[in-house]
C-alpha cells in the first residue's frame, strides 16, 4: 500500500525522504496544494510500497509526522 504523510517543514520532508532511500523504500515530496490554516508551509511526501512501520522509524529518527493517510 501507499502511504501520503504531511510534515511541517521541507526541511523534514526531505529528511524523511533521505532516510526511507536508505532503507531501500521509495518517495517523492512535493510542496502541500491545500494546506490547512494552522499548517503554514506544510509538505507532502507519497511513499510507495510502504513498511507498515514507517512512520515509527521517521518518528524515531526526529522527524515529526503531522498526519499519515494509507491509500
Amino acid at each position: 500500500m501507499n502511504l501520503i504523510i504531511k510534515l511541517s517543514s521541507v526541511t523534514y520532508a526531505l529528511k524523511a525522504r533521505d532516510t526511507l532511500k536508505l532503507k531501500g523504500v521509495r518517495s517523492t515530496v512535493e510542496k502541500n496544494p491545500r494546506p490547512k490554516t494552522k499548517e503554514g508551509c506544510s509538505y507532502i511526501l507519497y511513499v510507495y510500497n510502504a513498511p507498515k512501520d514507517t512512520v515509527s522509524l521517521l518518528e524515531s529518527h526526529g522527524i515529526p509526522v503531522t498526519e499519515a493517510v494509507w491509500k
